[in-house]
């Protein structure tokens, strides 16, 4: 290849270098037991199990905005269906869909007569721990839900017992594969009456909201580079609940005190001082008015590495000092 440009700043190579590296992508070593086997032999003795009812779930989210997210279960005893169901579970994030679909197996499940074991195959074990999480968590009223039944269930008898099972959706298999093609002959449009909408789904159409509208104005002739320096991919991880900027990790509440420091909304003295609330105004170190710089810089009560001056640093200091910029916990242990 001829070199077309050359001059002091750029030089092009006239030959490429030779790639010597040799890739195996079939190697024996390279391949890790197949799961098919384990699941085979499992649901064969499940089935053969006169007190098991086997569950196979899944949830589908359509790639295309007009169509709701649907949800299915699949309730099996033996080699024989006991029941099935499908149905519409709105605009929710797939997540919300898989979890759904799980509480409607277990509920489904309970009601079994002569079962001691139900055994759940799903294609998302994230949904299968926020099933039986009773804390608030987007889908809670479904994990609720399934607490509930499980509850009761139990209760009944010391030897009942629940089992999740992780299937690949992709692999189609057995109970679980009929579950995923009877989820997909189920499409139902957005129609006009409101659809429900679960908190994952609202953060995702903010998130994507916020990201095509920066995406709009960087490409603005008079606002690029003016007021922009990339440091890091700017990818929120709202499906976690954690806050937009990578330097909090999943952390909101470092996140929201870092927040009140910046915007210098802050419950602090000086915050107190200026809207006249009937707080006491001075710092713990007896200095007569806290505020964001006398935190920062001049407070003996507080540890920091050296003065905080960009966002990292400011982070840093949030983690050294957990009760800084935050409201003050309640003697009793509330709030």
């Amino acid at each position: 290849m001829r070199g077309k440009v050359k001059s002091t700043v750029m030089e092009v190579d006239e030959c490429f270098h030779t790639l010597t590296e040799s890739f195996e992508p079939f190697a024996p070593e390279a391949r890790p037991g197949d799961r098919r086997p384990y699941l085979d032999e499992l649901i064969a003795k499940a089935r053969a199990d006169p007190l098991t009812v086997l569950a196979a779930t899944d949830g589908s989210v359509p790639q295309s905005n007009q169509y709701q997210a649907t949800s299915a279960a699949i309730i099996y005893k033996g080699h024989r269906e006991l029941e099935r169901t499908c149905y519409v579970s709105g605009r929710v994030t797939a997540p919300d869909a898989e979890l759904n679909a799980i509480s409607c197996a277990v509920r489904l499940a309970v009601k079994q007569a002569n079962c001691q074991h139900i055994m759940v195959f799903t294609d998302s074990m994230g949904s299968a721990h926020r099933a039986v999480d009773p804390s608030v968590h987007s889908g809670q009223a479904f994990s609720l839900s399934v607490c509930r039944a499980l509850q009761e269930w139990f209760e009944a008898d010391d030897l009942r017992r629940i089992t999740f099972v992780y299937v690949p959706s992709a692999w189609r298999w057995d109970i679980h594969g009929e579950a995923h093609r009877y989820i997909t002959e189920l499409k139902v449009r957005v129609g006009r009456r409101k659809t429900d909408n679960s908190i994952d789904t609202l953060r995702s159409q903010a998130a994507h909201s916020v990201l095509d509208s920066w995406g709009s104005t960087f490409q603005d002739p008079t606002y690029e580079g003016s007021e922009f320096l990339e440091l890091t991919n700017l990818q929120p991880s709202y499906l976690n609940g954690g806050p937009w900027l990578s330097t909090f990790g999943h952390s909101i509440t470092e996140f929201a005190r870092v927040c009140q420091c910046i915007t210098g909304h802050a419950p602090i003295g000086a915050y107190y001082h200026r809207f006249k609330i009937n707080e006491p105004h001075g710092c713990t170190c007896r200095a007569a008015l806290q505020s964001c710089q006398h935190i920062l810089f001049r407070c003996r009560d507080r540890y920091s590495v050296h003065y905080p001056r960009f966002l990292g640093d400011i982070a840093a200091f949030m983690k050294y000092n957990p009760t800084a910029f935050g409201f003050t916990r309640d003697p009793s242990g509330v709030g």
